[in-house]
């Protein structure tokens, strides 16, 4: 006995199971990719190396009463402020060799626990920072960290990326 109308419906029924566990597959690839992503410009090892570098240099010139009031302290920028890091490199006058050396392009000192931060100070941010401070699970804690921006210099002919790296700054007892 043929069924010839059987086979139709199975068909159906296979492709869309297989359409399901693609898409399935899609979604979950799609997170490892985001977060590898987060893993390579998020604290690298070699950006936390950076940073610990500027936060022992910072942590030698800047008193510790210079941010305890405020959820943000901008040390430097190289854009959005006039407070540089480090001058334009055809000029040869450099404010600090390190930040220049090390790439720095925006040193903030915020509170430990970022969740802290209010919208409104989270708008003296750039938007890779902002996104960065979200992506950061911090304990409620008290104390400051440092968050560094680093121009990346592997991307040369691509678009600018940043890198990030943040530690505990100041009294770490």
């Amino acid at each position: 006995m043929k069924r010839k109308g059987f086979v139709l419906m199975e068909t159906i029924i296979v492709i869309s199971v297989l359409c399901v566990i693609l898409i399935a597959l899609f979604v979950s690839f799609s997170t490892v990719l985001l977060s590898v992503e987060k893993r390579t410009a998020y604290d690298n090892t070699e950006y936390l190396y950076k940073t610990s570098l500027v936060r022992n240099y910072l942590e030698s010139v800047l008193s510790e009463a210079m941010y305890d009031t405020s959820s943000f302290y901008t040390v430097c920028r190289n854009s959005q402020s006039t407070s540089k890091c480090h001058q334009d490199h055809a000029t040869g006058e450099y404010q600090n060799d390190i930040f220049y050396f090390l790439g720095v392009e925006s040193v903030y000192i915020t509170v430990w626990n970022v969740a802290n931060i209010t919208p409104e100070h989270m708008l003296g941010f750039e938007a890779t920072t902002q996104k960065y401070l979200t992506s950061i699970d911090s304990p409620n804690e008290q104390g400051f960290r440092i968050v560094v921006m680093f121009k990346n210099e592997n991307d040369e002919a691509e678009a600018l990326k940043y890198q990030y790296a943040s530690l505990r700054f100041g009294s770490r007892g």
